[in-house]
């Protein structure tokens, strides 16, 4: 757990849709601000999982109390984590010709762009947000954060705002619009992530 293996190749069949659901924990509201400080990546072929991968990443900052709170991840806990850089081919791999899948895919992208952008690597990938793939497809709900829309659906789920546990509500939220839906519906509110122009900190 949190280093930087060679991962095994990916088999199945090409047609198929390749996803790697994600969530991240930053030590900031904002992602452009935060470091990450754990990561989670479940990666699927089609409904199917192959991979499950985490790490704790030391942010090289401290945590902040209200980040403490929230996610339960303690300067104490990420002390002998390795660094982002030491954990960045893992996950480029495991995302490699995969759909990235998100809840608010937006925040999650953005601190792994600003976290390759540090190491000095370009990370672009095709995306899909599932908040907004089921505003599009679910409308008029009243709640769309992964908790109601776990909900909605009868899937177990406990907030906890650690990223393993959120990728995984992440997976079977995404595993439900699937069959609802049909694989086709839920790929065209696919978009190409694109690194930002503002200066990376």
């Amino acid at each position: 757990m949190g280093t930087d293996l060679a991962l095994p190749a990916y088999e199945g069949a090409m047609e198929e849709a390749k996803f790697a659901v994600l969530d991240v924990e930053t030590t900031s509201g904002d992602p452009r601000m935060g470091r990450i400080m754990e990561l989670a990546v479940i990666a699927q072929d089609g409904c199917e999982e192959r991979v499950r991968w985490e790490s704790l990443v030391d942010p090289r900052v401290p945590i902040p109390r209200f980040a403490q709170q929230l996610t339960g991840i303690r300067n104490v806990d990420t002390r002998n984590a390795p660094r982002f850089h030491a954990i960045a081919n893992s996950l480029n791999t495991l995302t490699q010709g995969r759909v990235v899948v998100a809840h608010n895919v937006r925040y999650d992208m953005t601190a792994i762009e600003h976290e390759f952008a540090r190491t000095g690597i370009p990370f672009q990938r095709t995306t899909l947000c599932t908040e907004r793939t089921a505003r599009r497809l679910l409308p008029g709900l009243s709640h769309y954060n992964l908790g109601s829309l776990c909900r909605y659906f009868g899937i177990p789920f406990i907030a906890s705002h650690r990223a393993m546990l959120d990728a995984m509500g992440t997976a079977h939220l995404l595993n439900r619009l699937l069959a609802e839906f049909g694989t086709n519906e839920i790929l065209t509110g696919t978009a190409a992530w694109y690194p930002a122009q503002d200066p990376v900190l």
